[in-house]
């Protein structure tokens, strides 16, 4: 297998390619925590198909554009894990529209979650992978 004892974290981990990556790491061993910001059915149907499989794994709710929700669902994986060793940045939202059209709050909206969803995680996840020596 692989990733058996390691804990991995998958943002935007309950549809498309979140979700196909969910799955594989915990084809290969991982307890993977399936994030989500919109629906906690599909996460929670992720986490029923990974389990059906064999694997391990929750989902756990956040929206990597907020840092003190980020921070506290670090927080919570490692109190419930004791580790992270994987990060996968996948969340990403689009707000696609002509620029004249396009309104700035859907423009933040989108760097917000594609860019500092990504800093936001790093920088969390960072800290306790550092505090393991890996990661």
């Amino acid at each position: 297998m692989g990733l058996e004892g390691k804990t991995a974290l998958v943002t935007g981990g309950s549809r498309g390619i979140g979700r196909a990556i969910a799955k594989a790491l915990a084809a290969k061993g991982a307890m993977v925590i399936v994030n989500y910001n919109g629906s906690k059915q599909a996460a929670e149907q992720a986490v029923a198909e990974i389990e059906a499989a064999g694997g391990t794994a929750m989902a756990c709710g956040c929206s990597v554009a907020d840092p003190q929700a980020v921070e506290a669902m670090i927080k919570e994986i490692i109190a419930k894990q004791g580790r992270l060793d994987i990060l996968v940045n996948n969340a990403g939202i689009t707000r696609d529209n002509l620029i004249l059209k396009m309104k700035e709050e859907d423009f933040d909206a989108v760097l917000d979650t594609n860019l500092k969803g990504t800093f936001h995680t790093c920088r969390y996840a960072a800290r306790q992978m550092l505090k393991q020596k890996s990661g």
